[in-house]
């Protein structure tokens, strides 16, 4: 279960890192050291499986499309939409992309919150 919840929302912060450069950039490095280490919250981590599940049925409904774009263009368009959906996703679900990432980010170095989006993946 540990592996599916990195696997997922890597699909998302892989995908987004791109869109969200120009942006992260702007923020200048103190922005990124603050998100680094600001507490992540039950409530967020609600918020990030809902997040996650949204996330996940973006990337299944996509998949198919991508891998059957006929050349390079069509295929980085079919990822831009995607991206733009699930930005929009996690958004919806009260998180900002950053936020979403960086529970992501954690959670592959922290055994402890790991556990806990295991047992609301579960309970979900």
């Amino acid at each position: 279960m540990q592996k599916t919840i990195i696997a997922l929302a890597t699909v998302f912060a892989l995908g987004s890192t791109a869109a969200m450069a120009q942006q992260q950039q702007a923020q200048g490095n103190m922005a990124q050291q603050q998100q680094q280490t600001q507490e992540i919250t039950e409530g967020m981590l609600v918020k990030f499986v809902s997040a996650m599940e949204e996330v996940q049925g973006v990337t299944e409904k996509y998949r198919e499309k991508f891998q059957n774009a006929e050349n390079q263009e069509e295929a980085r368009g079919i990822q831009q939409s995607a991206q733009k959906e699930m930005i929009a996703a996690v958004e919806d679900a009260g998180l900002t992309p950053q936020e979403y990432n960086m529970i992501i980010q954690q959670a592959q170095n922290d055994e402890e919150l790991r556990a806990r989006l295991e047992e609301l993946t579960s309970d979900s």
